[in-house]
């Protein structure tokens, strides 16, 4: 006997009532199942909606900074040579964020001098941070007193756990030539 055969049987040995309360419960699963689908549907399509708002904002954002870079990059600010090193600002930056045991070591190195305008670089090795400290140590860096340019950014996974990294950030700072060695 095929499956259709028994359950037409099993419908006919049901008395008219359980037939009919059979058919509502039927009737209010599906009209269920229709609405959970469709608010379903709604939930992902405003999920989807909000994060491509977001993309086009970052992507907005990118845009602006990009440009504010270009014209930023043709002729850079120098900073007066009078103040705190660079080597002094980078080590404060990421005592704060990162504590001054993590930090592994500060090279400090200089850079081609150019019509007034020395470049001073410091490579900043970070020892077992985790992704919030290094974004933390990124935004401490380019947005503090005076802001700092990122020009070098690398990071390694520990292999034993992949939420630590080792980070080596490369900051550059330019500084207008001291009277003294022209």
């Amino acid at each position: 006997m095929s499956t259709r055969r028994r359950i037409a049987a099993r419908l006919g040995a049901l008395s008219p009532r359980e037939r009919t309360l059979l058919a509502i419960a039927i009737g209010l699963t599906a009209a269920v199942a229709a609405v959970v689908v469709v608010r379903a549907a709604r939930n992902d399509l405003a999920t989807l909606r909000a994060r491509v708002a977001g993309r086009e904002r970052e992507l907005h954002e990118v845009r602006r900074l990009a440009a504010m870079l270009r014209g930023q990059a043709a002729a850079p600010v120098p900073r007066p040579a009078d103040g705190p090193s660079l080597l002094t600002l980078l080590e404060a930056a990421a005592g704060d964020v990162v504590g001054r045991e993590r930090i592994a070591s500060m090279t400090p190195a200089a850079g081609a001098t150019d019509e007034g305008v020395r470049e001073e670089r410091v490579a900043l090795r970070v020892v077992d941070a985790s992704l919030a400290e290094t974004v933390r140590l990124l935004h401490a860096i380019e947005t503090g007193p005076p802001p700092l340019d990122v020009v070098h950014l690398q990071l390694r996974k520990h292999p034993d756990d992949p939420t630590r990294f080792d980070v080596t950030v490369e900051v550059s700072q330019y500084l207008a030539a001291s009277r003294e060695g022209t």
